[in-house]
């Protein structure tokens, strides 16, 4: 019995958050100012903030531990905590992109006819993961810091360039005035 209010709990959890996002959008039309935000918010996510170099680099230990080596411990920590900082914004830009494209994607959603349902789900369970996969990293950053904890941002990574490779397709097709069908992993 307890499994099943678990079960009931999360689906309305999940419900509540589904309504929240679409009510928070609004209905605005698409406009020239949606595309060019959408296309910048991709732009930042793919050149700026997702490349593997650039992550790689930001969850290394490799720098923490050139920073003990040449000036030890007080250094150490001097570092670690910039770099938290450093991570912690990154994870606060990435989050703020993606969600300006899953805001886009929302409004476009809403004018195409060949709407899947299925689809829009699954892209929406995945941005809701993707959002608690943040809030955990948040967290964990803050706890342990960010060289420990690159399995976790790995993932994020993985499901942000997953939903900007979806908003790549529906922007494509919108710069052309072609209504897209997005299927989600």
């Amino acid at each position: 019995m307890t499994g099943a209010i678990s079960f009931l709990v999360v689906g309305a959890f999940l419900l509540l958050i589904l309504f929240l996002f679409v009510r928070r959008t609004g209905t605005a039309p698409r406009s020239a100012r949606d595309l060019s935000d959408a296309h910048e918010a991709l732009s930042a996510l793919q050149s700026e903030l997702l490349p593997d170099w650039f992550v790689d680099r930001l969850f290394s230990t490799e720098d923490w531990q050139f920073a003990h080596d040449q000036g030890g411990v007080g250094m150490a920590t001097i570092f670690s905590r910039e770099r938290k900082r450093v991570a912690l914004s990154w994870l606060k830009q990435t989050q703020q992109h993606v969600a300006r494209l899953m805001d886009f994607h929302l409004r476009t959603a809403r004018q195409r006819p060949d709407l899947k349902p299925s689809a829009e789900i699954k892209i929406t369970l995945e941005y809701v993961q993707f959002q608690l996969l943040c809030k955990l990293l948040s967290g964990m950053i803050r706890m342990a810091g960010p060289t420990r904890v690159r399995s976790v941002a790995g993932h994020a990574v993985n499901i942000a360039a997953h939903l900007g490779t979806i908003s790549e397709k529906v922007l494509a097709d919108s710069d052309h005035g072609v209504p897209v069908n997005v299927e989600a992993r």
